[in-house]
């Protein structure tokens, strides 16, 4: 079957497409940067408890090394 748009008609058409592809893109796009953003402030988040709970080890450890001491002296 033979088309009865001209050329131009034709041209407008796939620019119209076009410029719909690209706004949807643009779209998709704005999303992915505000999943991005949301994942690395939960990134950061995760690293500050991280951090928290590593600290908090290290003074149970300090605490354990202290009683360790202390009964070792008791124990002579």
């Amino acid at each position: 079957m033979l088309s009865t748009a001209t050329p131009i008609e034709r041209l407008t058409q796939l620019v119209a497409q076009l410029v719909e592809k690209q706004t949807s893109q643009e779209n998709e796009l704005l999303a992915l940067t505000e999943e991005v953003s949301k994942l690395q402030a939960a990134l950061m988040n995760q690293k500050e408890e991280l951090m928290k709970l590593e600290n908090e080890l290290l003074e149970k450890d300090i605490e354990i090394e202290g009683i360790v001491s202390n009964l070792e002296a008791v124990l002579g």
